[in-house]
């Protein structure tokens, strides 16, 4: 939402993570209640032509269209104009009408659980149903900046306990958050992203600035690297000796 309802604004955020290339982007869609309260200068909303304009110019990059939608009507317009994955909000998580309408895509969906216990994450699972559908992933985030709350450990535990992919959400006001996660195997990452605009964003202090995207999403990629198969192979020196 930080791109506050300017089309203008939103408009860098596409062009520079259009050129930083990320796999997909995200664009957050609150419900109508949400906007109503906001201040007309304040309000992050866009037209649904913004929007349809928006996903093609994304998919035409090579970069996949989320959304985080939070109303079950609403997954009509986002499927009509191609939309490839969706997120469900922490908040929404007990909302069974909106995740049965995105599940119901078949498209990927991505759920936070925020400050949801594990008891309450397998409730919320359990009232699926007999089998967890194929295309829903959890997200690992915990809402506070205090390092230690970040306990990436859970993205692992989470995976092997309830045996669905987990994603990292990031919330942490330090990129390596990001970094150290990578260790525990998500299925996918999750970031904010700020503009230079010298005004307070909606999400503000855990956002990434806009110029820096590129460099993170490079350094994603070279750190995933580093992980290989975990397979130890007989393999010939490659470092080569060092010499005066």
């Amino acid at each position: 939402m930080n791109h506050m309802g300017d089309m203008a604004y939103a408009d860098e955020y596409l062009e520079s993570l259009r050129a930083a290339r990320p796999d997909g982007l995200t664009f957050q869609v609150r419900e109508k209640a949400y906007y109503e309260k906001q201040k007309p200068e304040e309000s992050p909303l866009l037209s649904d032509d913004y929007y349809r304009t928006a996903a093609q110019r994304t998919k035409d990059t090579g970069i996949e269209f989320g959304v985080a939608v939070c109303e079950a009507e609403r997954v009509p317009f986002f499927e009509d104009i191609g939309t490839d994955f969706y997120k469900i909000l922490s908040k929404d998580i007990g909302n069974q009408d909106l995740v049965a309408a995105a599940l119901s895509t078949g498209k990927p969906v991505y759920i936070s659980t925020g400050m949801s216990s594990e008891e309450e994450i397998g409730l919320f699972l359990t009232g699926l149903g007999a089998s967890v559908p194929q295309n829903l992933s959890l997200i690992h985030t915990q809402l506070s900046y205090e390092d230690a709350d970040t306990n990436l450990r859970a993205i692992a535990r989470l995976q092997e306990h309830f045996g669905v992919p987990v994603a990292f959400g990031s919330h942490s006001t330090d990129v390596h958050a990001l970094y150290a996660s990578l260790g525990f195997s998500p299925s996918a990452l999750f970031f904010y992203v700020k503009g230079a605009r010298p005004i307070k964003h909606k999400d503000e202090s855990h956002a990434i600035l806009l110029s820096q995207c590129a460099e993170v999403v490079a350094e994603i990629r070279r750190l995933e690297t580093m992980f290989g198969d975990g397979i130890k192979k007989e393999m010939e020196n490659r470092i080569k000796a060092r010499t005066k």
